[in-house]
C-alpha cells in the first residue's frame, strides 16, 4: 500500500531504547524520521518549499494508515549549504590563530571547525577551498559565509593542480605500448611465416590491385604490414 503510493517499505529500525520508523518519498526525495512520541523529521529537501510539502505527505500517509496525525509545529531547524573558494586554505594556521572558536584535529577529521554563536552556525573548512556550513536557516547560511570569507582570506594558498586523471591515463597508455612491444619482439620469425600462409586461405582477405601500380599483382595484410604477392610466392616456392 506504502510502495504503490510512491513510497518505500518503512522500516523499524531500533536506536538504543527508542523505536524508529524510517520512511523515504520519492517526489520529492526525502526521508522522513518518524518517533513514538509523535515526533517527524524530515532530511534531504533541497528547498523550503519542497521540504514543506514532502512533510505534509507524510503526515497524508500516517492519516490514511488510521493514526490520528495533525500537522503542527512545522518549522526548519537546520539547513546544510556549500561552497567552493577559488583558493585552497593554510588549515594549520588558521585554526592556530582563532582558538577556540575554531578547532582542528587532522587525526579525527580532515577539516577544521569554526563556529560562529551569533548566527548558530557550524563551518567545515578544508584545505582545498571547500566550506560546508550548517546554520538554522539560508540567511545565517549567507551571513556566515560572509563572515568567514575575509578570515580564510588571509591564509589563503594557490590550489593544488590535479592531474591524478591525466596521469593514470597516460601510465595506462604507456603500458599498453610497452606491452605490444614485447609481444612483437618475442615473436620467432617462422612463426611469422606461419601466419602469412595461413592468410593464404583466406580470399577475403586479399585484395586486387592494377598491374600497372609497381608491379604487385596483389597484397596480402597482415598485423598492420604490406607484403607483396610476389615475395610470397617465392617464400612458398622456395618451401
Amino acid at each position: 500500500m506504502i510502495a504503490a503510493s510512491n513510497f518505500v517499505a518503512n522500516q523499524p529500525m531500533h536506536n538504543g531504547t527508542t523505536m524508529i520508523v524510517l520512511m523515504k518519498l520519492r517526489h520529492p526525495l526525502i526521508t522522513a524520521n518518524i518517533w513514538s512520541s509523535g515526533k517527524i523529521t524530515c532530511t534531504g529537501a533541497t528547498t523550503e518549499e519542497s521540504a514543506k510539502c514532502a512533510s505534509r505527505k507524510v503526515a497524508r500517509t500516517l492519516q490514511k494508515l488510521g493514526y490520528p496525525v495533525k500537522f503542527r509545529n512545522y518549522r526548519i531547524v537546520n539547513v546544510l549549504g556549500a561552497c567552493r573558494l577559488p583558493f585552497g586554505i593554510k588549515i594549520h594556521e588558521f585554526s592556530d590563530s582563532h582558538r577556540p572558536i575554531a578547532s582542528y584535529e587532522p587525526e579525527l577529521h580532515p577539516g577544521a571547525t569554526y563556529r560562529i554563536k551569533e548566527l548558530k552556525a557550524v563551518l567545515t573548512i578544508f584545505q582545498t577551498g571547500s566550506i560546508t556550513i550548517t546554520a538554522p536557516s539560508i540567511p545565517n547560511v549567507q551571513l556566515a559565509v560572509e563572515k568567514i570569507y575575509p578570515l580564510v582570506y588571509e591564509y589563503r594558498k594557490p590550489k593544488p593542480v590535479q592531474h591524478t586523471q591525466s596521469k593514470l591515463l597516460y601510465s595506462k597508455h604507456n603500458q599498453t605500448l610497452n606491452h605490444n612491444h614485447c609481444q612483437q619482439q618475442q615473436q620467432p620469425q617462422s612463426q611469422n611465416h606461419h601466419t602469412y600462409n595461413s592468410f593464404k586461405h583466406n580470399n577475403n582477405l586479399i585484395d586486387n590491385v592494377d598491374d600497372e601500380e609497381e608491379d604487385v599483382d596483389a597484397v596480402v595484410y597482415c598485423r598492420d604490414e604490406i607484403i607483396p604477392t610476389e615475395n610470397y610466392d617465392d617464400d612458398n616456392n622456395s618451401d
